[in-house]
């Protein structure tokens, strides 16, 4: 009977202090390896989703495009283009980034063709989930007039549309980290220094005249002049 009793108060012998801080210590250590890699994982799958909505954006531009005698969107831009209407995408303020649904998608030139505002933001843009966008339009593409309300150019005036970046991650910048702010206007005037996102591990999604969608790292983007239609520098060419 004696014997049997120990037994039990051995079989029933629970956890030292030391051997529970070892098991703490190896769980911390496998979460501190193992939290990165599933941080990595989830990013990946936005960028994958960021990239799907440019890419539908694109395909969407091209059928505007068809409808209207080759002649590309146009976009508003700046404090003079807030609340006019007519632009690829439509905004109420500027900047628009931080004001919730500043920005009204269905009211933008595209959206008959795409009829899903979600696919106007990225995943992982924070700013661009309240203000309603995330992408911007390149302003090589339009007649800059200084009006606010720039018309969209020729199709024929782009010789090699698989060069030129039609929408871009663009960075407010504004004191966030990394570039990681979101658009303030969906357009991006390479020539007052609008800069690109590097919210997906260092690079940024564009969608291409031709309608191709591809990430790049920022130094990429900039050494290939994808804005400029490959041609460099710092101004439109057109």
């Amino acid at each position: 009977m004696r014997k049997q009793t120990a037994a039990l108060r051995k079989a029933g012998h629970g956890f030292t202090l030391i051997e529970l801080l070892v098991v703490i210590a190896i769980i911390s250590v496998l979460a501190a390896i193992l939290f990165p890699v599933f941080s990595r994982a989830r990013e990946s799958a936005r960028r994958t989703n960021c990239l799907s909505n440019m890419r539908q954006l694109g395909m969407a531009v091209q059928e505007y495009i068809q409808d209207y005698d080759e002649i590309l969107p146009a976009a508003t831009d700046g404090p003079i283009g807030a609340g006019l209407n007519g632009g690829w995408v439509y905004f109420s303020v500027f900047p628009a980034n931080p004001t919730p649904k500043a920005y009204d998608v269905t009211r933008g030139s595209i959206y008959p063709y795409v009829k899903n505002a979600q696919i106007y933001i990225c995943p992982t843009d924070g700013q661009g989930r309240s203000s309603g966008d995330s992408y911007a339009y390149n302003d090589c593409l339009v007649h800059r007039t200084g009006t606010g309300f720039n018309p969209g150019q020729s199709l024929a005036t782009f010789d090699a549309p698989a060069s030129w970046m039609l929408l871009g991650e663009e960075s407010s910048g504004g004191g966030f980290l990394f570039g990681d702010g979101s658009t303030d206007d969906g357009y991006f005037n390479l020539e007052v220094g609008n800069i690109f996102t590097q919210r997906h591990f260092d690079a940024s999604n564009l969608t291409f005249l031709d309608g191709h969608s591809k990430g790049y790292r920022t130094d990429q983007i900039q050494s290939n002049g994808f804005q400029t239609g490959g041609k460099g520098g710092n101004v439109c060419p057109n």
